[in-house]
């Protein structure tokens, strides 16, 4: 978050992501767009009483809204805990008591998920005993932005989990540094 932050005063309006979702079609998102955007999705989850450590789960697909909920539970103190969405809205069921084993090994007190996923969240809920709720970027915007807790580099910025291919899916646990020297490696590396 002190990175973003870092973007935001020095260059704010520059582009930070641009998706292409056809040919010829792409939409950008600029450091100040996502860590408003962000600071609101981690006031929602503060509001809803997401504890500094928690992990949150994120089924979103890859777009602006994954990258919003991303930021939004770091800003919030919060341990994103990413994982992939159904192929299709038909399999959302399927999908998510598949991933009920990933909700449970990582101990997420929230999954955020597109609307339809709320339909469903009580049978989510049943499966994993630290799932509080399941929200979506929709609702954590309802209000103003806000103030998370400061988190040192050595406090754990995400949990990836390896895709289970082979058995059961496994978390590796990465920290804000891990994840900064990561970045400056293939900075260094790419030129």
């Amino acid at each position: 978050t002190e990175v973003l932050d870092w973007h935001v005063s020095q260059h704010g309006e520059r582009v930070h992501v641009t998706l292409w979702q056809d040919v010829g079609a792409e939409t950008k998102l600029t450091y100040s767009e996502l860590a408003e955007r962000a600071r609101i999705a981690a006031k929602g989850l503060m509001r809803a009483g997401l504890e500094p450590g928690e992990r949150v789960a994120i089924m979103l697909p890859t777009g602006f809204e994954f990258f919003v909920a991303f930021f939004g539970v770091l800003y919030a103190g919060g341990v994103p805990v990413p994982i992939y969405p159904p192929a299709r809205p038909s399999q959302l069921e399927e999908h998510l008591n598949r991933q009920a084993g990933i909700l449970r090994n990582a101990g997420a007190a929230f999954l955020v998920a597109p609307p339809a996923a709320s339909a469903i969240a009580r049978l989510v809920k049943l499966q994993v005993e630290s799932l509080r709720d399941v929200v979506s970027i929709e609702t954590l915007n309802e209000g103003g932005g806000g103030e998370g807790p400061n988190v040192p580099p050595a406090a754990t910025a995400l949990i990836q989990y390896t895709s289970g291919s082979t058995g059961d899916p496994k978390g590796v646990v990465l920290s804000h540094g891990n994840l900064l020297a990561n970045i400056r490696a293939m900075g260094s590396a790419m030129d």
